[in-house]
């Protein structure tokens, strides 16, 4: 009977530990929000085509705020897990990464990185998940959601972008030439 008593208290123990355990490995590492300032992607490319140029570039921060917006607008990913925060990186061959902060069930803070490969498909720049992890713990890719970043939506109707690429310095955002009658009718707008 004393081994018995003996053996449920050391399990008892063990799951203790282990609970703490894992509540440690899977908290966030840092304080992350979904405080964005808004970008101004209209007056930019207004700048842009003024210049005769046919790319913008954005920088990590106009990224890293673009993509704050469209989650906070709609922070709930799932039933039960909101997203309280996130921070968006730069990475070589066109790719995200992304620090995010979860609450699952109100309770049970999360933090994890997740790896997105961006493709443009008008008007909208997806980031399409490519690998996800916990404090370096793989987790299954397929079990995040893409995110979408409505980078043609903020512009003129007039404006056409033609591809998105972006590298560590920035995102390069290429525009289609305007016919003439458009860039009429841009610069005749202002």
């Amino acid at each position: 009977m004393k081994k018995l008593l003996f053996a449920f208290i050391a399990l008892v123990v063990l799951i203790a530990v282990g609970s703490v355990i894992l509540f440690q490995l899977i908290k966030p590492a840092e304080r992350l929000d979904l405080a964005y300032e808004p970008v101004k992607l209209e007056s930019k490319a207004m700048q842009m085509f003024k210049d005769m140029s046919t790319e913008l570039v954005l920088s990590e921060a106009d990224v890293n705020n673009l993509a704050k917006e469209s989650i906070a607008r709609n922070p709930m990913y799932g039933p039960d897990v909101l997203i309280t925060g996130a921070r968006f990186r730069l990475l070589s061959e066109n790719r995200l990464a992304a620090d995010v902060n979860l609450k699952i069930k109100d309770r049970i803070p999360v933090g994890l990185t997740i790896v997105y490969r961006l493709k443009w498909a008008s008007p909208n720049l997806t980031a399409e998940v490519q690998e996800a992890s916990i404090r370096g713990v793989p987790l299954p890719a397929d079990q995040f959601d893409d995110v979408v970043i409505p980078l043609g939506a903020e512009l003129p109707k007039v404006v056409r972008i033609k591809d998105v690429s972006s590298n560590a310095d920035g995102l390069k955002v290429s525009f289609r030439m305007p016919s003439a009658s458009e860039l009429r009718e841009l610069i005749g707008g202002l």
